[in-house]
């Protein structure tokens, strides 16, 4: 995908002068499923300085989200500090997996393809109230007006999304087809609830291999510096 903005531009907006490890676009686009009107969803992943922590200083775990407009687009971006991200990870948080599994990384990195490599191999069951809780938000949004629908699709993909990874392990961003109905979205909440119940994996991921990441990470930085 093609972007109409410096990424150092969009890195100084997001994490206010934090390392960048790597960018991911997540969103509509993620899914294959944008529009022409649809903004442009950007998250950017920081390391703090390992000198500022060991310090004690207050590090932001999250860059606020900003929308901004360059190049004709909208660009919508936050940022996560990789060890908000890792925490994340280890709770089995859908938007962190998200996060580091895009099949759409503006600003590729060798961290973003070993994180992802290590969060494919530690799907877990946990993952299934996230999902199940973002699902639940999506077919609320539908009761505002002129969403004619579009709450029923985000729902429905984020719902197919958690059934292929709770009963296969896998990571797949199928868009949704057509405009579900609340019957079927509904047939579909059932459906991720069986897969819960039928899924093999382990109820949580490695914490430890998580960990060991992480600390690798801050060391690097800190003898980098």
């Amino acid at each position: 995908m093609k972007l109409g903005v410096d990424l150092q531009e969009l890195a100084e907006i997001a994490n206010n002068r934090m390392k960048n490890l790597f960018i991911s676009c997540v969103g509509s686009h993620m899914w294959g499923m944008q529009i022409q009107e649809s903004d442009i969803d950007l998250v950017m992943i920081y390391i703090a300085p390992t000198r500022a922590l060991l310090r004690g200083e207050r590090i932001s775990p999250t860059v606020r989200q900003q929308i901004t407009a360059r190049g004709g687009e909208i660009y919508d971006t936050l940022g996560w500090e990789i060890g908000h991200l890792i925490n994340q990870l280890i709770k089995g948080n859908v938007n962190a997996i998200w996060y580091v599994t895009s099949p759409l990384v503006i600003k590729p990195s060798i961290i973003q393809e070993e994180l992802s490599a290590l969060v494919e191999a530690n799907l877990c069951r946990d993952t299934y109230y996230s999902v199940k809780g973002m699902a639940q938000s999506q077919i609320k949004s539908e009761e505002k007006p002129k969403m004619g629908g579009k709450g029923y699709r985000t729902a429905l993909r984020t719902i197919n999304f958690g059934i292929k990874l709770l009963l296969e392990g896998k990571i797949c961003f199928a868009p949704a087809l057509g405009t579900p109905g609340a019957e079927e979205i509904m047939e579909k909440m059932r459906q991720l609830e069986e897969a819960y119940e039928a899924s093999p994996l382990p109820d949580r991921p490695d914490e430890n291999a998580f960990r060991e990441f992480l600390l690798r990470l801050r060391m690097e930085e800190m003898t980098s510096g």
